[in-house]
């Protein structure tokens, strides 16, 4: 289980089933890292959890965890 909490950095990881989908490839391959963890969302139905990120460029999105990996700042 990934331990992720608000002002965590992350990156996004896209699942390889999605990039079949080239809209989704698209734009998953755009996302500005790091990210950062502004809140949990409060998502009813699932026990998936599911965050609000603010990426480098300003952007907003909500990411499922299982997207989300720890940003290595070393790696960069």
């Amino acid at each position: 289980m990934k331990v992720m909490k608000i002002g965590d950095l992350v990156k996004y990881i896209p699942s390889p089933s999605a990039a079949l989908f080239k809209w989704q490839k698209y734009m998953d391959s755009h996302k500005s890292l790091p990210g950062i963890i502004l809140q949990e969302v409060d998502a009813k139905g699932t026990t998936t959890r599911r965050f609000e990120i603010r990426w480098h460029d300003g952007q907003l999105s909500e990411e499922w965890i299982s997207y989300l990996e720890p940003f290595d700042n070393s790696l960069t």
